[in-house]
């Protein structure tokens, strides 16, 4: 994919502070107004943040975690050396960020972003690759046309799905996945039960998938962009 999504591993160096201590504190506790918590449970936090051109945020780290860009902003990033860089983001840009250090001073546009931290990363180790079995009917393997890898690392996978009118996919499966969605849309979906339901996606929403999900899907109007963040240590062993 020639966009944005591919480039923005390379600005994400600039959001690493140095090897000094880490003494700040984390963003949701030194700026809470900003990094808003929206979901909490015993694999990740996620934090919507948001903020308008002129707004500054005192020095604070993140824990490592993947953040998914909604707005368009540009930002001064100042590290604990004193060292400052321009970063932008635009919408769809995904990051995976790991021993940031930094304050920031918005230059331009409307900061918009979800910041989901993976707690497993915080640990020694890394949860175990998945079975065969677990892999059975998967999304990317079934259909990869549309889901999309744009990360993956030991802790998470991440893909970008993209649909428009009429288009369909078959069925395929899902591990727990928080899922971002980046447009509007109309979405029909089916379980293997034949069952069938009808959901709306805006810019912003996110949603948990806590048991993961099989289904096939036809897309009725809009044009669907999500970024789905599988997280590896809440797979349920295979049964």
């Amino acid at each position: 994919m020639k966009s944005r999504t591919a480039l923005a591993f390379i600005p994400a160096i600039c959001l690493t502070g140095v090897a000094l201590a880490q003494t700040a504190g984390n963003a949701v506790d030194v700026d809470p107004e900003i990094h808003r918590v929206i979901l909490d449970n015993e694999y990740f936090r996620a934090f919507d943040a948001r903020a308008s051109a002129g707004a500054k945020s005192p020095m604070h780290t993140h824990a490592p975690m993947v953040l998914v860009c909604i707005g368009m902003a540009r930002f001064r990033i100042t590290t604990p050396d004193g060292k400052t860089s321009i970063l932008d983001f635009d919408p769809g840009d995904v990051f995976w960020v790991t021993g940031a250090q930094h304050s920031w001073q918005l230059l331009a546009g409307e900061l918009h972003a979800i910041g989901i931290e993976i707690k497993s990363a915080q640990m020694d180790g890394a949860p175990p690759a998945p079975t065969a079995e677990q892999m059975q009917g998967d999304a990317v393997s079934v259909d990869p046309d549309t889901h999309h890898v744009i990360l993956e690392n030991p802790h998470v996978r991440v893909f970008e799905g993209r649909a428009s009118h009429g288009m369909k996919s078959p069925m395929h499966a899902h591990p727990p996945t928080i899922l971002v969605s980046l447009a509007g849309g109309r979405i029909k979906f089916t379980t293997p039960d034949g069952k069938s339901s009808i959901h709306d996606f805006s810019p912003g929403k996110v949603l948990w998938f806590a048991d993961g999900a099989t289904h096939s899907w036809e897309f009725h109007s809009g044009d669907a962009r999500v970024i789905a963040i599988e997280v590896k240590a809440a797979r349920k062993a295979a049964p």
